[in-house]
């Protein structure tokens, strides 16, 4: 015993035209004993597909017919031939009608051309949803595993494959990046322009803007590069701690000028205008220390804690161990744990020149004969080094870090290591066994960066083109009076 279920659709354009269309499911009683109650994924495909078809086609048809009359003398442009064109869409791909006009012979004589409408609103032969839903997928899971996300519960051929997903993905960065690139241009120019929109209130956390940079190590497909490449990472926002840390962005290039151009563009998202207080928070890599001097002033340049208490810590514990042992040759050393918290201190608060003084101090007396030195004693003078070095270098990066506690501020990186750990760790690192290109790998990133900050949708909606015009400008005809003058 079966059953027969018939789904009639109809629509109606603008010109009267009435599009109808039937489409018949069938269901056998038996299929009950097994469990499989109400329409299933493929019936719901077979549905969804049969309903994209009749829509593209009725408003493709439609916008043909609208394209058709000429803009100047409103008459019909003639037939140059009917084709067929696939449109992949999000419910499968849809043939449609594809007709080409001819230039108009009175308005444009001597002029040999056609116009093909359905480019103009489709011009990557594929929906924008389409196109944005295969870019969102394959920035968050490897192209394979997006591939069969979509064919799963989309009505997709088995030609959308890992490569297409790839290419989709591909494109759509090179899109957003170059959005981006044009939008920095502008905030570029208008930087002369330094005045900011809010009242500077005393003690206001929010008065200042942050920048959390980090860099991204990403495994190299290049052979004849490197065997990593470094992708800048950075968060971009204002407030003090417990707030939203703002945008993100990153980019494959590690000029200065890149880096400051993307900083600028999304500090200006979050309201900067060229004059305030921007603080630039890094782990004092030579490549982020390029930013705050390229910065508009006033820019603080500030080092992470978080990696100065990180070097600090394993000398803590091997000081604690040494007193704690008792025993030659640690006598020599009874206070070597407070020196060690003692320099801790003067750093957290500001006090550099102190601490590398003190520092100096107990790697000179780590050097003195120990009898039959350990290996902690060894040890413990390598991470002193380590750490005398890095605090030399960033002398002047070095701040006060209890005032700025205190006063509610941000004084680690934490925000861009959490980016990079959910940009570009699980994506291309951590347990993702491969490699990329930097040109993949940024456009990659734009994707995800645009996802993240929740304007993937707008930006791929923005007009992706004008209508092509009938004719060049210099090719159209003046106006009646105009050319009687």
């Amino acid at each position: 015993m079966a059953v027969e279920w018939t789904i009639t659709i109809e629509g109606k354009n603008e010109f009267g035209d009435t599009c109808r269309k039937e489409l018949r499911i069938d269901k056998t009683w038996e299929r009950l004993f097994d469990g499989d109650v109400g329409l299933s994924v493929e019936d719901g495909k077979k549905i969804m597909a049969a309903l994209q078809s009749a829509v593209v086609n009725h408003e493709a048809e439609t916008y043909a017919q609208f394209r058709r009359p000429c803009p100047d003398c409103h008459t019909f442009r003639p037939v140059k031939d009917y084709t067929t064109r696939r449109i992949r869409t999000v419910f499968g791909t849809v043939k449609v009608r594809n007709p080409r006009w001819m230039i108009c012979r009175d308005c444009y004589p001597g002029m040999d051309g056609a116009l093909a409408p359905l480019k103009e609103i489709c011009p990557d032969r594929a929906m924008s949803e389409l196109m944005e839903l295969t870019a969102r997928l394959g920035s968050m899971m490897p192209y394979r595993q997006a591939a069969k996300v979509l064919a799963e519960f989309l009505p997709i051929e088995p030609t959308e494959s890992h490569a297409t997903v790839r290419k989709r993905t591909i494109r759509i960065g090179k899109r957003l990046d170059d959005q981006i690139m044009r939008e920095t241009w502008r905030v570029r120019s208008q930087m002369d322009d330094r005045h900011q929109l809010e009242m500077q209130l005393p003690g206001d956390r929010r008065k200042e803007f942050v920048v959390s940079i980090d860099t991204a190590h990403v495994r190299s497909a290049e052979p004849n590069s490197a065997r990593n490449f470094e992708l800048v990472v950075a968060r971009c926002g204002r407030g003090g701690r417990g707030e939203p840390g703002g945008r993100y962005f990153v980019t494959g290039s590690t000029a200065q000028h890149a880096i400051r151009d993307r900083t600028l563009h999304s500090l200006r998202e979050v309201g900067y205008r060229g004059f305030g207080d921007v603080t630039v928070i890094s782990d004092g890599a030579e490549i982020l220390k390029r930013l705050p001097r390229a910065m508009p002033k006033p820019t603080a340049h500030i080092i992470d804690w978080f990696h100065i208490a990180m070097k600090i810590q394993p000398m803590q514990q091997i000081a604690d161990h040494i007193v704690r042992s008792r025993s030659d040759p640690f006598d020599a050393l009874p206070t070597i744990d407070r020196d060690i918290r003692a320099v801790k201190w003067r750093l957290w608060h500001g006090r550099v020149d102190r601490a590398i003084r003190d520092l100096e101090s107990l790697l000179t007396g780590l050097k003195q004969p120990q009898g039959n030195a350990e290996f902690s004693i060894a040890r413990l003078h390598s991470l002193g080094a380590q750490l005398l070095t890095y605090a030399r270098s960033n002398r002047g990066a070095i701040i006060d870090y209890g005032k700025r506690y205190r006063g509610g501020l941000r004084v680690a990186t934490t925000l861009a290591e959490s980016a990079v750990n959910s940009l570009v760790g699980k994506r291309m690192v951590k347990k993702q066994q491969m490699r990329w290109s930097l040109h993949g790998a940024h456009m990659l990133m734009q994707v995800r960066t645009a996802e993240l900050n929740g304007e993937l949708r707008n930006r791929l909606r923005a007009p992706l083109r004008q209508p092509e015009r009938n004719a060049p400008l210099i090719f159209k005809p003046k106006p009646p009076l105009l050319r009687a003058a």
